[in-house]
């Protein structure tokens, strides 16, 4: 089957398929702009599969930070009316020999929670089953804070403040990069992983290239300690929450409804019509107060690890199931 690099004229075939396949809403020149922005010591890697002179398969291996360290993301997608050929064979055979290559021991790659044979395609390949994440949205237009508005008043009454990062100064968004690395490792997603760098922190929260230091709330007692946090990103035209997390002294105090309360206000006025969130399966509180205020859940993924040794074998004579 035809594999080669991916080159910047695949990149509106690209964003068609991927589109497609996970109902994003990419664009081509935002695929090249994302490699761009890419920093020079990060591993990326694209291919494409070809049949009749049609891209019909994807493969993107890079670093992403939320994994383990030594592992790389592997997002490898084909088309619907394109399995059962062989294209994600070749595909995965040729990212696994450059993993091999780069001397990484692991792999994580998703697949949609709708699609249980993808999952099992990936199983046979040595993937196994790490975590299931929900993806929710909120419709803006549509959305009453009315009932919410007792949970802000009970913040309020405990001696709770909200203030966000617009024109704090270099001292406080440093703190304020801090408090967020702390709260990190604190999620079910990045519990037991090192603590991120700063830099790893602002490059989340787009604070060098779309900076919104207004979407970056924070809860606050009367002694001027901070307690919680949500932190909001734009991506064209939704608002995505990237975190919200409350310290471990201060939870249970009912502050995670009023900070989103605070980041669903904001996005608002900024004209946004969906906000977004993603919520790993272990995170049952946050999952339960998305609920609440009305996130609809979307399509979910599982994510799926292949660590160490696994690494080693050939896979030249598993069968094809269906990419």
């Amino acid at each position: 089957m035809p594999v080669r690099p991916f080159v910047p004229a695949d990149a509106p075939a690209w964003a068609v398929l991927n589109n497609a396949v996970w109902n994003r809403t990419a664009t081509p020149a935002g695929l090249l702009a994302e490699d761009a922005a890419r920093l020079a010591e990060q591993v990326s890697r694209r291919w494409v599969a070809e049949e009749g002179g049609q891209v019909v398969g994807l493969a993107h291996l890079y670093f992403f930070p939320f994994l383990p360290p030594n592992f790389l993301q592997l997002d490898l997608t084909v088309s619907p009316d394109a399995r059962r050929r062989g294209h994600g064979s070749a595909l995965w055979e040729t990212a696994l020999a450059e993993t091999q290559a780069l001397g990484i021991s692991s792999l994580a790659t998703n697949v949609r929670d709708d699609d249980p044979p993808s999952r099992t395609w990936a199983e046979r390949r040595g993937f196994a089953l790490h975590a299931h994440r929900f993806s929710s949205r909120l419709d803006l237009a549509s959305f009453d804070e009315t009932p919410f508005l007792p949970a802000l008043v009970r913040a309020e009454a405990q001696g709770v403040t909200f203030s966000n990062l617009a024109g704090a100064d270099e001292a406080t968004v440093t703190r304020y990069l801090d408090f967020v690395a702390d709260r990190l490792i604190e999620t079910p997603d990045l519990a037991g992983h090192p603590r991120w760098e700063r830099e790893q922190v602002r490059g989340m929260l787009h604070l060098d290239k779309n900076p919104r230091p207004d979407w970056l709330v924070l809860a606050a007692g009367p002694d001027g300690e901070w307690l919680g946090t949500t932190a909001m990103v734009q991506y064209r035209d939704l608002a995505y929450n990237e975190l919200t997390a409350v310290s471990p002294q201060a939870r249970g105090r009912g502050l995670a409804l009023p900070l989103k309360l605070y980041a669903i206000r904001r996005a608002r006025a900024a004209g946004l019509s969906t906000m977004a969130t993603n919520n790993h399966s272990a995170n049952a509180p946050m999952l339960a107060v998305n609920r609440r205020l009305g996130f609809a859940p979307q399509v979910g993924k599982w994510e799926l690890f292949r660590e160490g040794e696994s690494l080693a074998g050939s896979v030249a004579d598993q069968p094809n199931l269906l990419k």
